[in-house]
Order: C-alpha cells, then structure tokens, then sequence
C-alpha cells in the first residue's frame, strides 16, 4: 500500500475566544445551538488530493435528539499558506453554507452503532489548490446535552500515478495504476491578465451596484489589480468621465485600485453610477505582466440596501400590493396605492402587453418534455407527486398535507398545476386559476408562509412562471379579469423577481441545478416585464448565472459535476429550452454555441447507457415516476431537432442491436447491454462517482443488473425533494447501494477509475480502483460481464495495514423478487418462473455466510430491505448480505448467473490466467492467495428448488 498521511491540528480556538495548543485534543462543545463552537487548524495539507477527516464524538447519556440527521455540524475554512482564506463555490464532498464556508453535517448517535461509544466519524471531501491549510470547526446544531469531541486528525494518501500510456478509450493496461484527474473547484475562475476580462450589470435607476469577489495572488509578493469602469446609457453609448468616487487614468479609464498583498484578497466595488447610466461595463485586469492572479468567480450582485427582499418588506406582515407600492415609492418616489394611481393606470404603466403576451417560460415546458402533456382538474381533482387524487377545496388553507408528504407539498406550493386550467383556454377556468392564486398570495404574506416549504427555491422559480402565465392570460382574455386580481398577481410576480434575484446574487445554490432553475425564472420575468424598473438589471444577474451555472456544471467534454443522471438530463433539458429563448440574440450567441456543444456530447452519454425499457440507472438522486426515453423523444423532437446532425447521437439514439460496452472514464460510467427486439434482453451499468455533491449518494461502484428483460439488482432510488429524515439518511448510505463495505466503514466522497479493461471471448472484465473508503484501505471491484448479460461477476479487493480485514456486500433486489438462501453456498432470486442464482466466489481470505433482509426498521443507522417508492414512501425489497474475511487482504465475492451456461462460463473464466492477473493483488504486504476455499462448483438446476 501506499504511504498515508496523517495530520494533527495545529492551535485549537474555543468559543470564548481562547487559544490553546492542540496536544491535548478533547474538545467540548455545549448546547447553546449554532453559536458554541470548537475550531482545530491544519497546517501542511498536500492540494488537490482526496482527504480523509477522522474523529471520535461522544454523546452525553440523556442527550434528547439522537436521531437528528443534523445533530452537529462541521465546518471548514479552506485557506492560503498565509491563512487567508478562500471563497471556493464548491467542494466536492462537502455542502457550501452561510455561517461556514463549507460542512459537513453529523448525524445523531442513533445512526450509528449503539455499543461504539465513543462514535468514531469519518467524511471525505477534495483538497482544492491552491490551498495549504484548513480550519475545522465543530459547531452544536441539534444537540440538547453538550458532546465531545477527542482525536481529530486528518488523512491524506497518495495514488501512484502511470507512467504507462493509455488505450484509445483512457484505459490504461492491467499492470498499471492511475489516478483520476482532479476535480477543478476552480473551472470558472478567470485568470486576470494586462487584458481585461469584463463583466457587464444593468443598473437600476439611480441606485448603487455593489459587486463583492475575491482575487487569488498565486506568486509569494505583493501585487495589485485594477476593476476598469465604464458606464454607458440606454443607447449603448459610453458616458465621458469623471464618474462619482472613481479615479481615472489615460491608459485605462476610470479604475478602482485593488491591492493584494496576501494570497487571497476579498473586494467590495460600490458603484456609484453617474445621471443617465443604465448599464456598467467592469473590466478586471493587472497592470503590469507577468500577472498570477485569479479572479474568483460567480461574483456576488446587489443593488442598494434599501432595496433588499427584508428592507422592502419590513418588519410589519405584508401583502404582495404593499411590497409593489415600497418597491416603486423607493425606486421613482411613485406609489401604486388606490390614493396616488388607480389599478388601471398602474398596470398601464408597469405592462407591456406585448411582451407580456408573448411571454416565454421554462418550467411548464420542462414539465411537458419530462412527463407529457399537464393534466386537467376539471373535477377539482389533483393528482401530485403520483400519490392518489386529491379533492382540491374551494377555498384552500394552503398548508394542506393529506398524503405527508414533501414531494406533495413542494408541487402544490409551487402552483404548477395551475397551467392545466390556464392550457384549457376557458374563461371559467382562467377566473379560477386566479381566485386560486390570489388566495394562495392572501395566504402567504412573505415573512410568514402557511407551509415553510413554499419558500424553496424550486417552489419559488415554479411558481413565479405559473404566475407569470397566469398574468400572461388575464390580461388578454376575452372576458375582462378585475384589474384588483390582476394586480395582485403582477404584485406577487415582482416580489418573486426580487426573492430569486437575491438568491442568485448571494450565490446560494452556485454550483446546483437550483441555480439554473432560478435564473431561467427571473430571465423569464425580466423578459416579459420590460416596464418593471429592475428588468434590465434581472436579466443581465440571469444571463451571468446561466453562463457561470452551466459552465461550472457541464464541463467541455460533456461531463456533470452531478452523479445523478436523471439531474443531468433535467440540466440538459433547461440547456435546450434555454437555447430556444434565446436563439437569434447576437449577444447570446457565443454562449449558446459553446452550450450546444457541450449538450451534444452528454446526451450522447446519456442516450448510451438507457436501458432497453427507457430508464436511466437510478445513481444519485433520482425521483421516482420517470420514463427517460419518453422523455428524451419529446425533448429532442420539440427542442433538439438540429443535434441530430451528429453522427455520434443519432447511432446511438438508433439503439443498434446485439452487444455494445459504453465505458467512459469522463462521465464515471460503465454499461453494457445485449439488445434483441424481443424481451429478453440484457444490462449491466455501474458507477465510478460518489457524493461529490451535496445531494449525492454514497454508491461508487454500485450497480444495476438485468437479465430476460427484466431488473433483478436495483438501485434504491430517492431524491432529496422527496425523503427527509431516517429515510433520506438511509437512501443516500452506502448500505443502501450494492457496494461492499470493509469492517462496517460507509463509504466517503471520493472517486472510482478504470485501472485495467480486457476483452476476452464472451466477456468482458473491467478492474476499478476507488478511493472512497479512505486513504486507509487500498479497494479493487472487478466485474465480470458475459457478453448476453446471462451472468456477470462481482469481486472485491481491499487491502489494509491492520491483521485483519473484512468486508460485507449488498445486492438488492426489485420487490416483485423473492429472494432465498438454498444452502451455505448458493442464494436464489425468483421472479415468477424466473430465476437468478447467487453463488459466492472465494479468492483470497474467507467466505462468512449470507443473510437476507427485508423492512428492516428498528433504529435509524439500522434500515435495511427498502427502496424508494412514490413520493418517498420507501417500499420493503430484499437485500442479500455477503460476507469475507481475511488477515490484511481479503478478496472475493459473487457470480449472478441467469442459467446453467452462465454460472460454468464464469467459473471457467475465473481459472483463466488472464482473471487471475486482474484478481491477484502485487503489494509486498498482500497474503499469498489461497485457492483452496474457492468454491467453483456449479450448481444444477434440479439442485434448486423454490422455497
């Protein structure tokens, strides 16, 4: 094995203020919420490279909420060698956040072994240059009884890398190792040279622009930047200087001065535009070569204080009218108040039916090609969140939950479904749908909402479109609509604009789908509302966060920074419908041309490893009710018509028959499928990332499976918009995937990459090295794919420096299979007449037995037997549990065979000198392999018998 790193703090700050050195490393921190807190610096921490953060948490005896799945939280200041810190968007593995950087979040002693005490706890995250040093801070969250913390420290290990080249596919031959290439928190950063890299806001009438960044020194001296300003008016054309409270120079306009004299320097612009201004150009630069300076990006945005969601609203409960008539007494000293302007003359001035008549929204066209047409209420029936239909009252209370559930709740918040009376263009309906949404903004003064979760940004973004749409309509019905209701609904739709465009210039959700579902629905406002004071500046914010937002999601190669494809579709999609918004606008042009590219080549990714049946493989967050190939027709036939110039999609889109093997290092995946145009097909896919992202799933090298068409090993499921609590806890675990964990230890962020491939007659291996089990264990996962998909091999390497080493894997199963145990060797799955034998395979170390489990709830850390169903209902499936154990090296695992052919190929394959290359393990420390427990004999038919 590799040498490991270990890393002890350096200084330990407490809450009151006191410092003290850190050899005596037990810390207790206190119940008084969020603000008692214990911080532990690092110093000496290798960049760019997976770390490992250990330590023991032990709870008081009466403590109340132990099965909090935010029990406490640990945050994390990333920093420069000189201790200045940096505002890194992302880092993978870990969650950014207001009062931290980034965290982590420690889940209640309940979630962990009861006999453990105290609690050892472990989280991975990735080291990004060019920091040097990190402060840790253990902060009290839900805790009623204080807790302690002992022996932190932090892991780093190494990866050899090759020096080995690589095959056509990135494959590297099987006697080298590699590592995968770092994850780029820095992807978006601008590099700042003597050329200027501008930035260009729309203002909003006499107000201020502040723009808050970060610049990174990257040499050892002092050094300065300059942000060139240059404002122009409405045509376009520069307004001559001076500008108020900016110096100038000849060479390079007006300026601010930006020194840094540490390697990372925070800035604060406060622009102060001169008479006549409507847009600012900011051009950020050196001023002299050679510069090593970075600037970090997406800036945070705002206007003046006053103008602020909170300072707006004030202290009082207010409607949607009263925050539209503070909003223009402070913009342009005008009021929409009955006293100063009547309804009529106040819409006269604020809509511009042209626009307004041909508005173009996102979120209802993202539902059309994600489910197909919305569905009608004509009963007063809902059908949300595919739970049963729901008699909608006359008058809702809008804190409704008949189902409990979250996924329920967060459609009917969002009004989404108002568009299906809206589509059935009756005058009738239209009254409706406004009544409705007129008693929903009664209901829901901003600063009090009935249901809490009408404030997430989904909800928002959504919403904000439907009312938009219904604005849309009210205005050219051919029955007249009450200017008052129309008013209200105008009202409420500036009010979202405002809340989402706070969002958005906080970067809140930065490097999340969130933030693109955000900035389409302020792009749409903007666009529709032309006459709203702060349109132009809205759609300038917008613009900028699609540009960063995309760019930070989906790199040049077509590769997501999240593991969940069915989000990669979902961003694919609001890329394509974005496009069409924009299509013509020479200002865009560039930007949609780079996106298109980037488009194609995921969806290529995405289109290769859907399965026969339409589906993509449920890794990471994946909301149930989906039919992906649906979904892809009707996005590629509405919105994608020009991507099928591409050779490369439309064979895959062509679904040829026979075997294909998609393996792609880029996108983490690998798949394979045997296609006849009959039922009985075959697929496999795995894959290679784990919970890089704050809503990912701890499942590196889990895997589905299925065989005569039908799946026999599943991914469980579950989204984050549907579970909560234990069930959210368990669904993203790595117990709840088909991996395999040594010595009980959950996997951590962390990545997966192909260190060999071999094709062989009838199949093919592929070798996997992780290192989401941390620096401690070296982990090795063979599969053994036969080319009809009638059987495949799953085997597990880990390598430890402690005696002994153990690891237990998991298989779930879909919940129409019955699953057994025929004897100490041999497992078996039934479906109907079907049947799937499980036999384990002993390489090195020794088999431990299996056990079956199904709806196992008895403690929160102990769920077992479930997979997501509807709205995040989980539904009782069985698991199998396997077992090895070895003395530093153990490897082994099961053969999946479909039928008697199957289970002699693999056995025969796993005497072949070539298997045995991938399976035996070269370090110095391994045991020599013991063949002699193997157990290769295969089992009959007519041995099997159903139980």
């Amino acid at each position: 094995m590799l040498p490991v790193k270990c890393i002890l703090p350096t200084r330990i700050d407490q809450a009151d203020g006191e410092s003290q050195d850190a050899t005596s490393t037990q810390l207790v921190v206190s119940n008084n919420n969020r603000w008692s807190r214990a911080t532990l610096n690092f110093d000496g921490i290798e960049p760019d490279l997976w770390c490992e953060f250990n330590f023991q948490l032990d709870t008081h005896p009466e403590e109340d909420n132990r099965a909090a799945p935010d029990f406490a939280v640990v945050g994390l200041d990333f920093q420069t060698g000189d201790g200045s810190s940096i505002d890194f968007a992302y880092v993978p593995g870990l969650t950014r956040t207001q009062i931290d950087p980034h965290s982590w979040y420690v889940t209640g002693p309940d979630y962990r072994a009861h006999e453990a005490k105290p609690h050892e706890i472990s989280f991975g995250f990735f080291m990004p240059s060019p920091a040097r040093r990190l402060s840790v801070t253990f902060r009290s969250w839900r805790n009623s009884h204080p807790f302690t913390i002992s022996e932190p420290k932090l892991l780093q290990g190494g990866v050899q890398k090759s020096t080995h080249a690589t095959g056509s596919d990135g494959v590297a031959p099987a006697d080298s190792i590699i590592t995968p290439e770092p994850l780029d928190a820095r992807r978006s950063w601008r590099p700042i040279h003597v050329e200027a890299t501008w930035f260009k806001f729309s203002l909003l009438p006499g107000r201020n622009l502040l723009v808050r960044g970060q610049i990174i020194n990257e040499s050892s001296e002092s050094t300065s930047a300059l942000a060139r300003i240059v404002y122009r008016d409405a045509r376009r054309e520069e307004l001559p200087f001076p500008y108020p409270e900016l110096a100038a120079a000849p060479s390079v306009g007006a300026f601010v001065d930006i020194p840094v004299h540490r390697q990372a320097r925070r800035f604060t612009l406060n622009l102060v535009p001169p008479p006549g201004a409507a847009s600012v150009e900011i051009g950020f630069q050196a001023w002299h070569a050679p510069a090593r300076m970075k600037l970090v990006t997406p800036l945070e945005v705002s206007v003046d204080e006053d103008l602020s969601l909170e300072a707006v609203s004030g202290d009082s409960v207010s409607d949607a009218p009263t925050f539209l008539n503070r909003v223009m007494e402070r913009i342009d000293g005008t009021s929409s108040s009955s006293e100063s302007m009547s309804n009529e003359a106040m819409l006269m001035r604020l809509v511009d039916h042209g626009a307004l008549g041909s508005a173009f929204t996102f979120h209802d066209k993202l539902a059309a090609v994600q489910r197909g047409k919305a569905g009608t209420i004509p009963k007063g029936e809902l059908v949300l969140a595919g739970l049963p239909a729901w008699s909608l009252p006359d008058e809702p209370q809008w804190i409704e939950d008949p189902y409990q559930s979250l996924a329920w709740r967060l459609e009917f918040q969002s009004l989404a479904w108002l568009s299906s009376l809206v589509a059935e263009e009756d005058p009738e309906s239209l009254k409706r749908a406004i009544k409705l949404a007129t008693s929903w903004s009664h209901a829901n003064p901003w600063g009090n909402p009935g249901d809490p979760i009408s404030l997430h940004p989904r909800a928002l973004s959504a919403r904000a479109e439907t009312l938009l749409l219904l604005l849309s309509s009210s205005v050219k019905a051919p029955q007249p609509i009450s200017s008052q209701d129309i008013l209200i609904i105008l009202a409420e739709v500036v009010r979202h604009g405002f809340a989402i465009a706070q969002i958005l210039g906080q970067n809140v959700f930065s490097h999340s789908v969130v933030q693109v579902h955000a900035a389409c629905a302020l792009l749409a406002l903007a666009q529709a509302l032309p006459k709203i004071p702060s349109a132009a500046y809205w759609t300038s914010l917008a613009q900028m966060h699609l540009s960063d937002g995309f760019e930070r999601l989906i790199d040049e190669n077509g590769s997501f920074v999240d593991q969940s494809l069915h989000i990669q579709l979902e961003l694919i999609s609001l890329g394509l419908i974005l496009t069409r918004c924009l299509e013509g606008a020479s200002e865009t042009r560039e930007f949609c041309s780079n996106l298109a590219v980037r488009i194609r080549k995921g969806l290529r990714t995405l289109v290769a490893v859907t399965t026969p049946s339409g589906m993509l493989p449920a890794f990471g967050d994946t909301p149930y009710g989906f039919h992906h190939a649906s979904w892809l027709r009707r996005l590629i036939s509405g919105y994608g018509t020009e991507l099928l110039s591409d050779h490369d999609l439309t064979t895959e889109l062509s679904y040829p028959t026979g075997r294909k093997i998609f393996s792609s290092p880029l996108a983490g995946l690998i798949a394979a499928r045997h296609y006849e145009q009959n039922s009985q097909w075959g697929y496999f896919c795995t894959s290679l990332n784990s919970r890089h992202h704050e809503h990912g799933h701890n499942d590196c090298t889990s895997f589905v499976y299925s065989a005569g068409g039908a799946p026999w090993i599943v991914d469980p499921q579950g989204s984050n918009l549907h579970e909560t609590g234990a069930a959210r806890q368990y669904i993203i675990a790595s117990r709840s995937h088909n991996v395999a964990l040594p010595n009980q230890r959950e996997q951590i962020a962390g990545s997966g990459w192909i260190v060999a491939r071999q094709d062989l007659e009838g199949v093919s291996i592929f070798k996997i090295c992780t290192n989401v089990y941390g620096p401690s264990y070296e982990h090795h996962r063979i599969f053994i794919i036969l080319d009809k998909l009638d059987g495949i091999g799953v085997l597990d390497r880990f390598v430890t420096r402690s005696k002994a080493v153990s690891f237990e894997g998991f298989l779930h199963f879909d919940t129409d299979i019955v699953m057994a145990i025929a004897n100490t060797q041999l497992g078996v799955a039934y479906r109907k007449n079907e049947k799937l034998r499980i036999q384990p395979c002993t390489i090195e170390g020794n088999f431990s037995g299996m056990s079956v489990e199904c709806g196992r709830n008895d403690l929160p850390g102990a769920i077992q037997g479930f997979i997501a169903g509807q709205s995040g209902r989980l539904q009782p499936a069985n698991v199998l549990r396997y077992r090895f154990s070895g003395q530093k090296s153990v490897c082994g695992g099961v053969l999946l065979s479909a039928n008697e052919h199957a289970i002699h190929s693999l056995t025969a394959l796993l005497e072949t000198e070539a298997a045995r290359g991938l399976l035996d393990h070269n370090s110095d420390e391994s045991v020599p392999t013991d063949r002699s427990n193997s157990g290769y004999k295969p089992w009959a038919p007519d041995q099997i018998e159903r139980p």
